[in-house]
């Protein structure tokens, strides 16, 4: 079917070959740029079609259980795209690309944890591309990166550690000494401003465990860029995120945001263990369990399972930079990026901005992944980094190339009624320029509300304004807030805690009202939001007086521990939870509420499930 696609490719190609040339109205910089053809983005259309088709059957036997059958298409995916990207890099930017590669480290991830119980894999369900790692063999190594002595973080004989050393020496070896090798090429500059910030150097350990330092990472929670960043707590700490601009992926804006955090998380606790917890899982999370269970000892705290082990990779990634020579680590050797910064106020076309730093399109592109577009955003000053050396002749060259000349674009939503021929006509532009560069095969096929990138000349009426505010965010935690937060989620002296399992009609002010409680208080011991629903067999956490008694229908659901044991079922290919309840002679309904599932849970192989049988 592939080979059909890419044939009927071919034939539209060679037919569009003789339509008419496209309007090539552009500045000389533009022309010179490597960017993709009309033709080139037509492939690249029919590609995508076919490797999503693909990916959507991986899928299907991943959600199925058919380890060997994902694992065949996986590899033969996984190789096809990345040789796509290698014979086409101008591709590896495009957002389709990225989201495969993300969802097949999605699914590398669930099948891990229906083998071993959790996925020691290194991405942590990140994407990274796989085309652009260097060759390491043969590269010289390194000596030690960190001191042991002059550190905040001293070493800990824990197994939780060991775990992720060995993995890191293991099977994951390749992959976290790729991830070094990206960590050398950016390390002089996240060390310079953690330095500035008053910050431990090793720190920049939590962008490698992160993202590998890949400036384009995209975890399943939509986090963003090396430092890993969501929207919400990037547009916290003033980083500038829309539809033009993400500094989550610009190396120096983010760097300092994450500074900024982790010292305010450092100043609420003062302890850098409960900091690092409350990067990964946020702050008012790690606020709740040291209120619940009394103490500030991380080792101690019952957190999600990803902020468990989080730590842990943290301390084995840092002592194997400590003494790779010991663990057998190679530290390869990589000449750092070095950039210097312009200035620029205005929307300008990236090409513009090559030509006059005398580089191409392409580096510029790489030293600034922040600019989603082909642009600089209208509106925004901000700091184009151009290859070191080359900031004087830039700004000479720009201050030369008159508006009228130079190419900006803009964002444009489509109206009711509009065709791209009047969105042409009324942006002086041709209709075939906007096809190429929106990916639009069908010009009549445009919707209302859909958005295009429209190329204009002469400048925009926008002034730039707006400032970074990344590098003064310090204070944007607010402790009195926190602090009330956990003392309401503090389990009370002079009570006891039940498990009550949520019965179908059960709201949670019933519950509360039954157990001399709060519904908000309900909310903070068991973690739900207040747009959060409950749902039957869900098993909520209560304190309840030493003195209360506690109602029949609570108390039924708790097994006799003098008449029944309970064990661990490890989920079998084929099983359903129907099956396992007639395998142990139990009640289906039991077990689903002993495991906080329901009806529609997924079953993975490897699951481990809580079973109580008579004695």
């Amino acid at each position: 079917m592939y080979k059909y696609r890419r044939l009927a490719a071919i034939l539209l190609v060679s037919i569009l070959g003789c339509a008419p040339a496209a309007d090539k109205d552009f500045s000389a910089a533009s022309s010179k740029s490597p960017e993709r053809s009309a033709d080139q983005i037509y492939l690249e259309i029919f590609a995508l079609e076919d490797f999503q088709k693909r990916l959507d059957e991986a899928t299907l036997h991943s959600e199925s259980g058919n380890a060997a059958q994902y694992r065949a298409m996986r590899d033969s995916l996984l190789n096809d795209v990345n040789a796509y990207i290698r014979e086409n890099p101008l591709c590896s930017r495009d957002p389709e690309f990225t989201r495969i590669l993300s969802r097949l480290a999605e699914l590398d991830t669930l099948q891990s944890e229906g083998e071993v119980g959790y996925s020691p894999s290194f991405e942590d369900s990140v994407a990274l591309s796989l085309a652009d790692w260097p060759d390491l063999n043969g590269r010289p190594e390194g000596g030690k990166l960190f001191s042991k002595t002059q550190t905040v973080f001293p070493e800990i004989d824990n197994s939780r550690i060991d775990f992720w050393i060995d993995y890191y020496t293991g099977p994951g070896r390749e992959r976290f000494e790729r991830a070094i090798y990206r960590m050398q090429l950016y390390r002089p500059v996240v060390e310079k401003i953690l330095a500035e910030m008053g910050l431990p150097r090793e720190l920049i350990c939590v962008a490698l465990i992160e993202s590998g330092f890949s400036m384009n990472a995209v975890s399943r929670a939509r986090a963003v860029g090396p430092w890993q960043f969501i929207r919400g707590t990037g547009k916290r700490y003033g980083l500038r995120i829309d539809w033009w601009y993400d500094e989550r992926q610009d190396i120096v804006a983010a760097t300092y945001a994450a500074g900024n955090y982790l010292k305010d998380l450092y100043a609420i606790w003062d302890d850098w263990f409960l900091a690092l917890a409350a990067y990964n899982c946020g702050e008012y999370r790690v606020a709740r369990a040291v209120a619940r269970y009394r103490t500030e000892d991380f080792w101690h705290l019952q957190l999600p399972k990803q902020t468990q082990r989080y730590v842990p990779k943290f301390l084995a990634a840092l002592y194997l930079l400590r003494d790779p020579e010991q663990y057998g680590i190679r530290i390869p050797d990589a000449q750092p990026i070095e950039f210097d910064a312009v200035t620029i106020t205005e929307a300008t076309d990236l090409s513009v901005i090559a030509q006059c730093a005398n580089t191409t399109v392409q580096i510029i592109r790489e030293l600034n992944p922040a600019c989603l577009r082909r642009t600089t955003p209208p509106g925004m000053e901000i700091a184009i980094k151009v290859p070191k050396g080359t900031a004087d002749a830039c700004v000479a060259n720009l201050s030369r190339i008159p508006a009228e000349e130079r190419v900006t674009w803009r964002r444009h939503q489509v109206r009711r009624g509009e065709t791209l021929s009047m969105i042409a006509n009324a942006n002086g532009t041709s209709i075939s320029e906007l096809k190429k560069l929106n990916g639009i095969r069908d010009a009549h096929r445009i919707r209302e509300g859909q958005v295009l990138l429209v190329p204009l000349k002469g400048d925009f009426p926008e002034v730039a304004s707006s400032k970074p505010g990344y590098m003064t965010s310090n204070g944007k935690i607010d402790r009195e807030s926190l602090e009330k937060y956990a003392q309401r989620a503090e389990s009370p002296r002079g009570y006891r805690k039940i498990v009550y399992t949520v019965r179908p009609q059960d709201t949670l002010g019933e519950i509360a009202e039954q157990h001399r409680t709060s519904a908000s208080r309900l909310r903070a011991w068991n973690d739900i939001g207040r747009r959060s629903f409950i749902h039957p067999g869900q098993r909520l956490v209560i304190y309840v007086p030493d003195s209360f008694e506690v109602p029949a229908q609570t108390a039924a659901k708790t097994p006799d521990e003098t008449s029944y044991v309970k064990r661990d079922h490890v989920v079998r290919k084929g099983e359903t939870f129907y099956s396992i309840s007639r395998t142990y002679e139990i009640g289906l309904e039991d077990l689903l509420a002993w495991n906080n599932k329901t009806r529609r849970s997924v079953l993975r192989p490897g699951d481990v499930l809580q079973v109580w049988t008579r004695k």
